[in-house]
């Protein structure tokens, strides 16, 4: 009588030792892919942080592409204007001593004008025919009156526009440091962002890109491999209970038969 309950305990022992390791192995693939979750999360965020930080060196090294273009045209422009002003500055007042066809010399003192004029540094004006500078031996007063009151037009209004410019050239060409500087200091945080992934021994660009994928793909592995251990266990514990199962049957048997031997 103690045999079969004996064989009885020991099957809910069993059972119960069963469904303990099956509860187990089933925490254990929820426990293993929240902390895949969590890694996949980490890694997520590292792909971001990456991303961001690549985005943002592209948009630097655009801008300072821009910057270093703007910079050699605005040095250019600055350039052709200063040249422009330069042969003002020495060429019209020259002019200045000739007089032109196109000229309305006043032939008297009070017709002559007491302001200045607004357009000193315009030149002659254009007209069919053009317009020629010409030169008398000998000047009439009133020729020679407008002569020099037109040297000292044009003179002041050289000198005016070239202090003009000049100002205007000063801060432009402080804007051109300014830009350069930029392009500079982009320039040198490329060369020592390169410097220091050589000294890591990264050969190029893209492998830390690759290094959270890589890893993303582990995971997927080690979930996958994770799954495919779980059902064969359960499977092959399904067969131990069933072999050990038989013996018990043929202790049964042979009870029996031990228990009609023993009528006879």
């Amino acid at each position: 009588l103690s045999d079969p309950h004996e064989r009885r305990r020991g099957k809910s022992i069993f059972g119960l030792v069963l469904g303990t390791l099956n509860k187990a192995k089933v925490e254990d693939r929820e426990r293993n892919a929240s902390e895949a979750a969590k890694k996949r999360q980490l890694i997520d965020q590292r792909l971001q942080a990456k991303l961001r930080k690549e985005t943002d060196a592209s948009r630097r090294s655009e801008d300072a592409k821009k910057d270093k273009t703007a910079a050699n045209r605005k040095e250019e422009e600055l350039q052709l204007r200063d040249s422009i002003h330069k042969l003002h500055r020495a060429r019209l007042p020259l002019l200045a001593n000739f007089l032109l066809t196109s000229d309305a010399v006043p032939t008297d003192e009070a017709d002559a004008p007491t302001a200045p004029s607004r357009d000193a540094l315009a030149g002659p004006p254009r007209t069919q025919p053009a317009p020629l500078y010409y030169l008398l031996a000998v000047l009439t007063p009133a020729q020679d009156i407008f002569l020099a009151r037109r040297k000292a037009e044009v003179h002041d209004a050289a000198e005016k526009e070239w202090a003009e410019f000049a100002a205007e050239r000063a801060a432009g060409v402080e804007e051109i440091r300014e830009i350069r500087e930029r392009v500079r200091e982009e320039q040198d945080r490329k060369k020592a962002e390169r410097e220091s992934r050589e000294e890591a021994g990264v050969e190029a660009k893209g492998m830390e890109v690759d290094e959270p994928v890589v890893e993303v793909v582990k995971v997927m592995k080690e979930e996958t491999k994770q799954a495919s251990k779980v059902e064969p266990v359960v499977v092959v514990e399904k067969v131990e209970a069933k072999e050990e199962s038989k013996p018990e049957e043929k202790d049964d048997a042979m009870q029996a038969d031990d228990d009609d031997a023993v009528e006879y």
